[in-house]
């Protein structure tokens, strides 16, 4: 029996059928397009360039060689120039069947009947048959193969025609006075977040209304329809509008607003004015956001004298900090004065001891208290014990641990070499750090002068031989040299003061617990300021850390060439480490850390309670930084760890960043093992790094909340799991990432005195 067009429209939804034959239908022999015996001359024609139609090309022809027992030749609609060797292969038959988008006049003429993505259609026109489609060509080659390729042949009459026209959401869209098929999208060039959501607007367009528009880089000048993602520097910097300018839709932005916001403002809108499945956005359109200005900044001369007004009052508050500390039951006090001797007891002001090789011998116990004269200076390190508090005593300065043993500024311990202006030390010198030049001793004084450490095997460089620039230094670690060049004689006789720092730890804790560091300004030592392993309950405050750091890790990575050395360190597990007011500047590495890096023959390591917080750290490679890495069959945990309200400043501009300046990473989280919880990193301000901010191995390893981001628009922000970010106007969704939904963006736009 005969189905009626209006079965047929209801089989196949919303379609417009014109002289759409089916399997029941009498077939004309005069429209079979396989001869007796299988014989035909059509081939089956698809796209020669990566288009829609390939696999349905395929289909097609493998399919009805199922079907009906005939092998018809697939090629392409590639032609050759005329007169060459393969004119005669690639030249356009009469008796084609073309699937998709293809180079013939034939398939143009159906497709310009099938306007919108999801529309398909088979047409017939001579000898020539047409199946087109984009998106639901595989539909259109399906319904040619069940509705003509029936009963041992191919049956198409000449002339027909079955167009497949779907549903959309929207059938009349406009753009001001422009038919929104006839507009691109264009993004700003170079920027992945705009051309992200030009391509996601172009989908949503798309599934609405079935038409793909172009999407491209916006062109300077070009007026033609669009819709744009455009940066207006005449919008407030946070602000973001979605309006018409003239012919063109614009999601515009100021310099710091977001695409995201204004892109999901106009799909709010469209969702909203679709009408009786039209849509008009007339030039009227303008719409609002202001954006977040509490939150996002642009850095100016004002906002600077601000931060640095803070760094001066955290500074006095270490400086003019008062001792702390608690004789325990049974203990004693111990005072260390430069006018003392070390034959006193040194158990009263007016009887100290004067060093540190003495201290290192006292038999101290738990409750003990060991105090240093203000204003005073002691050289070498400090072997601590457990239970015991390291303070000051006396009014001024901050008594300070110079672990440079003495004043290398002596003519008599500096010999010329063969090699022209360079000087060897003649005492032993084991793997040198930081050699600082006339230091002045003023607190604050940043650009004080230090030799520029050489690394044998680094930059073609192996050793004295090849010391070439004024100021260089080297370390010899195979003899415990120091090689210094200098352009104007002998350094004993040329600076005023060498000091040299070795690679030893100022304050040596190891293993010892209960230990309180108060009111000590450490200076001068080629390793660690304060170094700890495996402890309970250690307490740095109140303290001065500067001008430390550089000597070589030996055998890290199997070779001799990183340097190390942080103010405050603990490697191995900890229950109880708490670092605050203290300031710390001009550090080779780290200024605060707790680390343990893959060690498999330590079982399990445990971080705990661990408090950085009220902390000034200015030009140092990391600012903060921890890791607790776990290699297979290992366990660690890392728990309740609070870092919160310090100042980070200038990362990467300090002494030992020379070299490496763009990959420090001012605040560092890396692995954090098994059990990671209550970790926290809340109201710190990290205030520009010529590498990262923020560098963060795996995800979940820190929450973080309310702090401040000072970095120049446009470069390096965040290392985040293996991704790289900008710091522009995706900042806060990068941010988002880990967790931090309360920043503070502070955009560095010009230089600023």
């Amino acid at each position: 029996m005969k189905k009626s067009v209006l079965t047929i429209l209801l089989l196949f939804c919303v379609c417009v059928l014109l002289g759409a034959c089916t399997s029941e239908k009498p077939r004309d022999p005069a429209d079979a397009l396989i001869g007796e015996g299988g014989a035909t001359s059509y081939v089956i024609v698809r796209s020669d360039t990566i288009k829609t139609g390939v696999q349905a090309a395929v289909t097609l022809t493998n399919t009805i060689s199922e079907r009906i027992g005939v092998e018809l030749d697939l090629t392409t609609d590639f032609v050759a120039k005329a007169g060459s060797a393969i004119a005669d292969q690639f030249k356009e038959i009469d008796t084609e069947i073309l699937v998709g988008e293809t180079n013939r006049e034939l398939s143009s003429t159906l497709a310009a009947e099938l306007p919108r993505s999801r529309d398909w259609g088979i047409m017939r026109s001579g000898a020539k048959i047409a199946i087109y489609g984009t998106e639901c060509i595989d539909e259109a080659v399906q319904y040619f193969l069940d509705n003509y390729v029936v009963d041992g042949n191919i049956y198409i009459a000449d002339g027909e025609k079955y167009l497949h026209l779907s549903d959309y959401t929207i059938d009349s869209f406009t753009v001001g006075d422009t038919n929104i098929e006839s507009c691109s999208i264009r993004y700003e060039s170079g920027n992945t977040a705009a051309q992200t959501l030009a391509q996601d607007l172009a989908v949503r367009i798309n599934e609405l209304y079935g038409y793909t528009l172009e999407v491209k880089q916006t062109t300077p000048g070009d007026t033609d329809p669009q819709i744009a993602f455009v940066t207006d520097n005449t919008l407030d910097i946070t602000e973001t509008v979605c309006r018409m300018n003239g012919n063109v839709l614009e999601i515009a932005r100021g310099i710091l607003g977001s695409y995201e916001t204004g892109y999901t403002m106009l799909l709010d809108y469209i969702d909203a004015g679709i009408q009786n499945k039209t849509l008009a956005i007339d030039t009227t359109l303008n719409l609002i956001n202001e954006g977040d200005s509490e939150h996002v900044k642009i850095a100016d001369k004002a906002y600077f004298d601000e931060l640095d007004a803070k760094a001066a009052a955290m500074r006095d508050a270490v400086l003019y900090t008062e001792s702390e500390y608690t004789v325990g039951e049974g203990g004693k006090i111990y005072y260390f004065s430069e006018t003392g001797d070390d034959s006193n007891d040194g158990l009263s002001e007016e009887t100290p001891m004067k060093t540190l090789d003495k201290l290192n011998v006292l038999p101290l116990n738990a409750g003990d208290v060991v105090l240093f004269k203000r204003g005073d200076m002691f050289r070498g390190v400090i072997k601590t014990r457990s239970g015991v508090t390291y303070s000051a005593y006396g009014e001024g300065a901050k008594p300070i641990i110079n672990s440079s043993r003495r004043n290398y500024a002596d003519p008599a311990l500096w010999l010329e070499t063969q090699y022209e202006n360079v000087w060897v030390c003649t005492e032993k010198l084991v793997n040198v750090g930081i050699v600082a030049l006339d230091h002045t001793g003023e607190l604050g004084k940043y650009d004080e002068l230090v030799g520029t450490r050489m690394v044998a095997g680094t930059n073609n460089f192996n050793g004295a031989a090849d010391m070439n620039e004024d100021l260089q230094v080297w370390s010899d670690l195979a003899t415990n040299k120091l090689y210094f060049y200098s352009t104007e004689g002998n350094p004993g006789e040329r600076f005023e003061s060498i000091e040299i720092g070795v690679r030893e730890n100022t304050f040596q804790v190891g293993s010892n617990n209960d230990i309180v560091i108060d009111n000590i300004h450490v200076t001068h030592v080629g390793a660690h300021g304060v170094s700890a392993g495996d402890n309970k309950n250690l307490t740095v405050r109140n303290c001065i850390f500067n001008w430390l750091g550089g000597s070589i890790l030996t055998g890290f990575n199997s070779g001799n060439i990183p340097g190390y050395g942080n103010a405050v360190q603990v490697y191995g597990g900890v229950d109880g480490y708490y670092v605050y007011n203290n300031w710390i500047y001009q550090i080779y590495d780290t200024g605060i850390t707790h680390q343990f890096s893959s060690t498999p023959s330590k079982a399990v390591n445990n971080m705990n309670d661990v408090q950085y917080y009220d902390n000034l750290i200015e030009y140092c490679f990391w600012s903060l930084e921890y890791y607790n890495s776990r290699p297979e069959g290992t366990e660690r945990n890392t728990t309740n760890v609070s870092i919160h309200d310090n100042f980070c400043r200038l990362g990467g501009y300090g002494w030992g960043c020379l070299g490496r300046e763009t990959s420090a990473p001012m605040c560092a989280m890396n692995s954090a093992g098994e059990e990671v919880k209550d970790n926290y990193l809340t109201n710190n301000i990290f205030d520009r790094c010529l590498g990262l901010l923020i560098r963060v191995g795996k995800e979940g390893t820190m929450n973080f909340n309310g702090n401040t981001y000072i970095q120049p628009y446009g470069v390096k922000f965040a290392y985040l799991w293996g991704n790289n970010y900008m710091f522009d106007g995706t900042a806060a969704e990068t941010l988002a990432k880990v967790g931090e939904n309360n920043p503070t963006l502070v955009y560095v736009m010009d230089d600023v005195e």
